[in-house]
């Protein structure tokens, strides 16, 4: 086995890591791949780059059905998450006009009333989750509405497609290590991995490409990306 931590002699302060969550938002899962990647952050000495990208698709609404035993036939069910998954994916872009981390701050709240405490998703709810993290409200409803939002949403889709993140959760990491490629996760997204994917010492490199097939971890190739 190798030890997934690193001490700041062993870590470039200077590197950059550009981390891309793909989630849906109303995913327990993802919610957990949300809370593992910000601990990554948390513990780590270098520069980072988070951003959280919600999909939506038929795909996630599927996946979303299958892993909660819900009805995959019943449409007014279908329907109903599409719509909400729709409206939250909305808010969440708004919500990040105000800046990223207040954007994350506010899709944590929501996530936490929706998923652990099994509220129901409301507009009265949206507010309380917008005020907790000190949005501004007049300025979040309107630019919820805004056209500049819809189509932030479909560059999210796109930015999705071009990394082949059609799967929630999905995390791309890119680093300095890997300036030609970025890994693709798709299953077990830990602080353990990231921490593990990103060790510096040449000593595991052979078990870090061990994990990498056992995990089914893809490589990205950055140079056909038109998003970074």
């Amino acid at each position: 086995m190798f030890s997934t931590t690193h001490t700041k002699n062993e870590s470039t302060h200077n590197e950059m890591i550009e981390i891309y969550l793909f989630i849906n938002p109303i995913d327990s899962r993802c919610l957990q791949a949300e809370k593992e990647v910000l601990k990554f952050v948390e513990k780590s000495t270098g520069k980072i780059r988070v951003q959280f990208i919600p999909i939506h698709n038929l795909s996630t609404v599927t996946q979303y059905l299958t892993t909660n035993n819900l009805s995959k036939s019943d449409l007014n069910l279908r329907n109903a998450v599409c719509s909400v998954t729709y409206d939250i994916c909305l808010y969440y872009s708004a919500a990040t006009m105000q800046g990223k981390k207040k954007g994350r701050n506010f899709l944590l709240e929501l996530q936490d009333a929706l998923i652990e405490q099994k509220k129901s998703f409301s507009e009265a709810l949206v507010l309380e989750a917008a005020k907790k993290v000190k949005l501004d409200i007049p300025m979040f409803l309107e630019d919820k509405e805004l056209e500049f939002t819809k189509t932030s949403f479909e560059a999210d889709q796109k930015v999705a497609r071009e990394m082949n993140a059609f799967n929630a959760p999905s995390c791309v990491l890119f680093s300095d290590q890997h300036k030609d490629h970025g890994l693709l996760i798709e299953e077990g997204i830990t602080v353990e991995l990231l921490q593990a994917l990103h060790n510096p010492n040449p000593l595991i490199i052979e078990a870090r490409n061990q994990m990498i097939s056992k995990n089914g971890i893809r490589s990205i190739n950055k140079a056909s990306l038109q998003v970074l």
